[in-house]
């Protein structure tokens, strides 16, 4: 059902969703497990159902998490969002900025960071995989710009993807 390269290509995507590498393993068994017991009607689609389970699996375990924390509302991160941004497909960013920016970053910035740098997904693709608008998903890629080049010494810079 599962080809080697399928699981670790799908532990890739829990390992940007969680915080370190025991949880993403954790994530993806429990939801290998799902997909085995629930298997999808249409199999050409396992791969999108499989992200699917993750996500959701991973959402669920975040809300059972976040009823015994709360978390501060951040009133500077719901600003509007100017239409002419760059593009997902056109951020860069090095290995270097990319070590110290992770560990700020939450899940959901992880996860478009993810879904756009490394599984190539378009905004659209993104806003259809992860069911936000796309508009949404924009909002947060501004944010993050905003908030990576005024709190730290990196930025995200625009450049073209080869």
């Amino acid at each position: 059902m599962y080809s080697k390269t399928e699981l670790n290509r799908l532990y890739r995507y829990c390992r940007a969703l969680c915080d370190n590498s025991a949880n993403a393993f954790d994530l993806l068994q429990q939801s290998i497990e799902k997909c085995l017991k629930r298997p999808p009607k249409d199999m050409e689609a396992l791969h999108s159902y499989t992200l699917r389970v993750i996500r959701n699996s991973f959402i669920d375990d975040a809300r059972s998490k976040q009823r015994r924390t709360l978390e501060e509302f951040d009133e500077q991160a719901h600003t509007t969002v100017d239409h002419d941004l760059q593009s997902l497909e056109s951020m860069l960013i090095t290995r270097s900025e990319l070590d110290s920016v992770w560990p700020t970053l939450s899940p959901l910035e992880r996860e478009i960071i993810f879904l756009s740098a490394v599984e190539g997904y378009s905004t659209s693709e993104i806003s259809a995989l992860i069911d936000k608008p796309k508009n949404s998903i924009l909002s947060i890629v501004h944010r993050m710009r905003i908030r990576l080049s005024g709190d730290q010494n990196t930025s995200l810079r625009g450049g073209n993807k080869q």
